[in-house]
């Protein structure tokens, strides 16, 4: 393995507790968003590229997603261990972005590097998404509000680490009693099925229970807002969401019930109760 010198590191403050714990938090998921840029300032190693230096301190077990996009020139990635050994380095692509997902085998002082070519010049945005071992599994007896919680966490990532083939070592958690689940490729939201069914009362019925059941999981500190009944394209919806005080990038849980009567789309069933978890 090649041996880098650190000659430049720009120390990223990743605080464990930096996020008021809800009720029932057992889950630690930490994500972190730095735009920076590449100019003729930087570093530049032959062989290796310019280059920006994020040091971080990771745990042995820990589960990371590493993703750097770019505009203005073709990024890649670098992440070098406490040894000053590369560990692991993004596959080359041409489509500006760059991607490392793996586990942390040992604990120490890691150096993420963003690099370019010897002429890359131009803002970047690094995102890191982070996972303690305890949060990449959820044991199959866990309550609704523990599933809850576990998902919510994964929430602060924007579910970067929750269905990665690389670290997964499970199928996608299911909403107790979900009939199924499912991470949207258009929003990245989590999507879960609770109800399909021709019957209004009865859709009604679980649309309320799942409603009250994530507001006794809940603490204090979320916002609900409800919606009735209202046109939305050529379904009709009515909605009860969840959102979290005081973040500017706040996690949602939004439970609504889709009435396709009118839609032009064929439906096996009237009507449908989901739940939607992501983050603004």
């Amino acid at each position: 393995m090649k041996v880098l010198q650190t000659t430049f590191v720009l120390i990223i403050f990743l605080f464990l507790n930096s996020f008021a714990q809800e009720k029932q938090q057992k889950f630690q998921v930490d994500f972190n968003e730095i735009k920076g840029e590449l100019t003729s300032k930087d570093l530049y190693k032959k062989d290796f590229g310019r280059y920006d230096g994020f040091e971080i301190e990771l745990f042995s077990g820990e589960a990371v997603n590493f993703v750097v996009y770019s505009n203005n020139f073709q990024p890649s990635i670098a992440l070098v261990n406490s040894k000053g050994e590369i560990f692991k380095q993004s596959s080359k692509n041409d489509k500006g972005y760059a991607n490392i997902v793996t586990e942390i085998p040992s604990g120490g002082n890691w150096v993420l590097y963003v690099i370019g070519d010897e002429k890359a010049a131009g803002s970047y945005t690094l995102q890191t998404a982070i996972a303690e071992p305890n949060s990449l599994s959820l044991n199959s007896s866990a309550d609704f509000c523990t599933t809850l919680d576990f998902l919510l966490s994964h929430a602060k990532a924007y579910f970067f680490l929750l269905e990665n083939p690389t670290i997964s070592r499970q199928e996608l958690v299911k909403l107790n009693d979900a009939l199924d689940a499912y991470i949207d490729e258009e929003s990245g939201s989590y999507k879960a099925t609770f109800e399909n069914d021709n019957e209004r009362t009865k859709t009604e019925a679980t649309f309320n229970n799942i409603s009250d059941k994530i507001k006794s999981c809940l603490g204090s500190n979320w916002l609900i807002t409800s919606t009735g009944w209202q046109k939305s394209e050529d379904y009709k919806e009515k909605t009860k969401t969840f959102t979290e005080k005081n973040n500017n990038k706040p996690r949602y849980v939004k439970v609504a019930i889709y009435d396709y009567a009118d839609s032009k789309h064929k439906t096996d069933y009237r009507f449908t109760v989901d739940v939607e978890i992501n983050r603004n």
